[in-house]
């Protein structure tokens, strides 16, 4: 641990190993701040969920379809809750 002061704006230096990171603050309390340095990210080399989702493997895909084909009867627990959100019969 090392104290250092703060100068009439309120800047401190950060150690060498801060030189040239972007940072994360984050006020944890009024006396506390917690400084870390932050992985970025370019915006253009993120991809959203579907545009990297991986294909289902011939297996899953004919369970998959199987399952549409012919659902499994609905489980008790399932009939209570649609009944309970007023999906139900009676």
């Amino acid at each position: 641990m090392e104290t250092r002061s703060t100068d009439a704006k309120g800047r401190i230096s950060l150690p060498k190993s801060f030189a040239s990171a972007t940072v994360i603050m984050e006020q944890v309390s009024d006396t506390e701040i917690r400084i870390r340095k932050a992985v970025v990210v370019p915006e253009d080399s993120y991809r959203f969920r579907e545009e990297v989702a991986t294909p289902l493997t011939d297996v899953d895909r004919d369970h998959f379809l199987a399952l549409l084909d012919e659902p499994p009867a609905p489980t008790e627990t399932l009939k209570r809750a649609a009944r309970r959100h007023g999906h139900g019969r009676g």
